[in-house]
């Protein structure tokens, strides 16, 4: 019986390589921001509001300009396909149904032609190339396509280096490709020593970039731009002051730089430095109803959800994504009738303290 996303996650290795289970599963080196991002949940508690009319909840919000069901973002995630041979298509359909957005990964397998005629809520995650050409490609395309914005990863200079892949030797299966890449030589990993993900980065990675390249992915591809990676408060004004329409607090699913700090701690600060009305998005290791709650609470716009995506398209497709986020919005719900809020406006930083 699956009740809860950890029943999915249990089942995610069962028919699938271990190689495939650990490059989506694991974080960098010892894996401590990919486990804190977790346990910093457990941190804080609730303080519920109590004889307050909840007898109707809306969960709906606006994200620049989007309507949409509930506060729960589709994160992107390279290469879906190795979960389910429906990859990013089942993905989008099951977004569409809940009326969420998803966000294309660079380095999908379908392309950004392949997803656009599933859905009108989609955000495209920018890898910026060192050949700027490939870049302003993918920017054009994405705005001839409909996408509403580009989420640009700043937190990717260089791949972090995630241990398990190196000692698998981890390559994509040969009988897949990278949908927006086609034509170059990166549709396909060639042979390379270690993680053939490194030859990924070495090769495709831009580590020149500086927070005025924010601009120049605004003119080419004219549309509102996020900034994803972000964990510090100052690097968050920077990315305002240069122009940016939002921030994406993360640390990359713990998958970067190892000891990072965990996300949950950074939505207050960062709230503070960049003020009330601002775009921010944040997420990292969100599990359960009261995660998102607790985001929310402390100043997170809403929330983006990334490996549960993967457990439920691996146990059924489309079907099982739309599981995923079925369970996480009743979880929300309860958590915002037993704590006394009818809709997201009233989900304040008084219902969080510190353990």
């Amino acid at each position: 019986m699956i009740i809860n996303l950890f029943d999915l996650e249990k089942r995610f290795p069962e028919k699938i390589s271990e190689a495939i289970t650990d490059y989506y599963g694991s974080g960098a080196r010892d894996g401590i921001t990919l486990e804190r991002n977790r346990s910093i949940f457990n941190k804080y508690e609730l303080l519920p509001k109590l004889l307050r009319d909840v007898s109707k909840i809306n969960t709906s919000c606006n994200i620049l300009g989007l309507k949409i069901d509930h506060p729960i973002l589709i994160a992107p995630m390279a290469m879906q396909a190795m979960a389910h041979p429906d990859g990013e298509t089942a993905t989008v359909l099951a977004s569409k149904k809940s009326n969420t957005i998803m966000t294309l990964a660079t380095s999908s397998n379908k392309s950004i032609e392949d997803i656009s005629p599933h859905h009108d809520k989609l955000f495209f995650q920018l890898y910026f190339a060192k050949n700027r050409k490939i870049t302003e490609d993918m920017l054009t395309r994405c705005y001839k396509e409909n996408y509403k914005a580009i989420v640009f990863t700043a937190d990717a200079p260089r791949l972090g280096t995630r241990e398990k892949d190196e000692r698998n030797y981890f390559k994509m299966p040969g009988h897949l490709s990278l949908g927006n890449f086609k034509g170059t030589s990166f549709e396909k990993y060639d042979d390379y020593e270690g993680s053939s993900m490194n030859m990924h980065s070495d090769h495709l990675f831009d580590p020149t970039l500086t927070f005025k390249i924010i601009p120049w992915i605004k003119e080419k591809s004219k549309l509102p731009v996020l900034v994803k990676g972000i964990l510090r408060p100052d690097d968050a004004i920077k990315c305002f002051e240069n122009g940016a329409d939002g921030v994406i607090i993360s640390n990359h699913g713990g998958r970067q730089l190892d000891t990072a700090v965990p996300t949950l701690k950074q939505i207050e600060p960062i709230r503070k430095a960049i003020g009330e009305n601002k775009l921010l998005i944040v997420d990292g290791g969100i599990r359960r109803g009261t995660d998102i709650l607790k985001c929310l609470a402390l100043g997170a716009n809403a929330v983006q959800i990334g490996r549960p995506v993967l457990w439920g398209l691996k146990h059924n497709g489309q079907e099982g994504v739309e599981l995923v986020l079925d369970l996480l919005l009743k979880e929300l719900i309860e958590s915002m009738v037993l704590t006394g809020c009818k809709n997201l406006e009233e989900i304040t930083s008084d219902l969080v303290t510190k353990a």
